[in-house]
């Protein structure tokens, strides 16, 4: 740009040119402007040129990707189906030794994370929205499903655990069974290889940092231990979150009308959430709207037929 200025001023043209050229059948330009552009073209030229090649012959090229090398693999693999072992020892807060088996009962549905209590970030994140949507949901912590939070760092101890279990507890003024019913875990890294390999939930330690990189993840998991449906991200909406709580419960959550609500709806993995179902609510309205006819018209239905009776005897009399 410097260059062609320097070319210009050498070159003055006064207004006169300026008119004769612009206004004659044939453009034309100043002879240094000329020789810039096509000096300007060849190295563009030659710079694509270049990139074709590298191409071309597989050199390395840089490209802007926007996920972190850290952040490569770290997701969730979606298990739907997937079983949890029963056998899987764990440590709980206490001390205690247990199994998986103790929270899989048949009785309640359980929803399993995985964290561990020296995040930086995700982890108070991910468990404090929790603790937000427990205490605005209807049903009760420890009294209708538990939670099971188990350590990925094999090296965080039960005393580390009861003080992480503490600060959460604190915070469920709505969940009184909150301690009986949501336990914090350690175990051994093959336990944890395993139980988040079942999980599908991947995730990675980073000795540069000293810190786990992974993803937040909840999965709610039937009596039985069958998983059934993930929550993945950091916001809990109450309702959503009663709705997979009925849906793992397989019966054993929430009232009649809960099932029924959970009926006319389906689970959108693109939205990681609930949303209703045209189709089922258009035939829960029109099964309604025959009950209600069924029983205004009844009375009407009998009293007609009692009316014939009525005119005979009285016609008889």
């Amino acid at each position: 740009m410097l260059l062609t200025k320097m070319l210009w001023k050498k070159t003055p043209m006064t207004r006169a040119k300026m008119k004769r050229n612009f206004g004659s059948d044939h453009f034309s330009l100043p002879m240094p402007i000329v020789v810039c552009i096509i000096v300007g073209l060849s190295f563009s030229g030659l710079n694509r040129a270049s990139a074709q090649t590298q191409l071309q012959d597989g050199a390395d090229v840089q490209l802007n990707n926007s996920l972190p090398p850290e952040a490569v693999g770290i997701t969730v693999d979606q298990n739907l189906g997937n079983r949890i072992p029963l056998d899987l020892a764990l440590t709980d807060s206490l001390g205690r030794q247990v199994t998986t088996g103790d929270f899989f009962d048949g009785k309640k549905p359980t929803i399993v994370t995985l964290n561990y209590s020296s995040c930086p970030m995700l982890c108070s994140v991910q468990l404090n929205a929790l603790t937000t949507s427990l205490n605005e949901l209807k049903l009760k912590l420890g009294e209708d499903f538990r939670i099971l939070t188990v350590s990925i760092d094999p090296a965080e101890t039960p005393e580390i655990g009861k003080k992480t279990k503490n600060k959460y507890i604190e915070q469920l003024s709505a969940q009184p069974g909150a301690d009986e019913g949501w336990e914090f875990c350690t175990a051994t890294q093959p336990v944890i290889t395993r139980l988040a390999d079942i999980l599908g939930f991947r995730y990675r330690y980073d000795e540069k940092t000293g810190e786990y990189n992974h993803p937040a993840m909840l999965a709610f998991v039937s009596p039985e231990g069958v998983i059934s449906r993930y929550s993945l991200s950091i916001d809990f909406p109450p309702d959503q979150l009663k709705l997979a709580l009925v849906e793992a419960g397989e019966g054993s959550v929430g009232s009649p009308v809960d099932q029924f609500i959970l009926w006319c709806y389906s689970y959108d993995s693109s939205s990681n959430s609930y949303t209703p179902q045209a189709w089922r609510m258009m035939r829960a309205g029109g099964a309604l709207t025959i009950v209600v006819m069924l029983v205004c018209l009844t009375p009407y239905w009998f009293g007609r037929l009692r009316a014939p009776k009525q005119a005979r005897t009285e016609h008889l009399a």
